[in-house]
């Protein structure tokens, strides 16, 4: 499942907030799942700042001592459905469920973006991340080198199991029936790069996309 604590290379990565999501979380859910949250860093501001009531995170690793703020923290794999089942007996469903940089990270996401979905209360939505294997530290090197080499962390993490671009990351997001809302590109970091992108009037905007914020929305009352 998530395996950030893995592609950590900087202290404090593993207990990031994750500011830029914010946005794309709506307040006032009852009840919000972090998959793959680590220590809780994210859903502890977000339960903190009025945007949902109880707030908890499933991981691959539990930590020694879990944030006495958080309403739970389990570990387990998703990619179990007996684990899920559990999971969504005990504390679901779910008004918003987080996906920050995991999916990429999974033998089959699009078997469990289902299995989130079976987890969302009705109108529940799902916020993901998830890298842009367009970006160009990924893509010109290939291009132009033919090299294509894998890393500690970043787009070509060696840890990833799962490549996307705009419009794939979408169809993931969206292959359960979930409804598309938003879908924000995200840029690399780096006045050059935002100097480039407006001086190519945005037509290569996404060779400087590192990742893609999606949101979609359950419609429907039941799945």
């Amino acid at each position: 499942m998530n395996v950030k604590s893995l592609e950590a290379s900087t202290a404090g990565y593993y207990d990031l907030v994750r500011h830029e999501i914010m946005p794309l979380v709506p307040k006032g859910g009852k009840r919000l799942l972090d998959v793959g949250g680590g220590e809780g860093a994210t859903v502890v501001w977000l339960k903190e700042h009025g945007y949902v009531e109880q707030a908890g995170v499933v991981d691959l690793i539990s930590p020694e001592r879990p944030d006495a703020r958080l309403d739970f923290h389990v570990a387990g794999n998703l990619e179990d459905d007996a684990f899920v089942r559990r999971l969504l007996e005990q504390h679901g469903p779910f008004d918003v469920i987080l996906c920050l940089d995991v999916l990429e990270h999974l033998a089959d996401p699009w078997s469990v973006v289902r299995r989130l979905h079976e987890a969302l209360a009705p109108d529940g939505v799902i916020v993901a991340s998830i890298p842009n294997i367009r970006y160009f530290e990924a893509s010109f090197p290939l291009f132009f080198r033919g090299k294509w080499t894998l890393r500690d962390s970043g787009v070509l993490d060696r840890t990833h199991l799962r490549w996307f671009v705009k419009q794939t990351a979408c169809e993931l997001m969206t292959s359960s029936g979930l409804v598309l809302e938003r879908a924000i590109s995200k840029p690399g970091r780096g006045r050059k790069m935002k100097w480039v992108m407006r001086a190519t009037l945005g037509l290569l905007n996404d060779f400087f996309t590192v990742q893609f914020l999606i949101r979609v929305r359950n419609r429907s009352a039941r799945f």
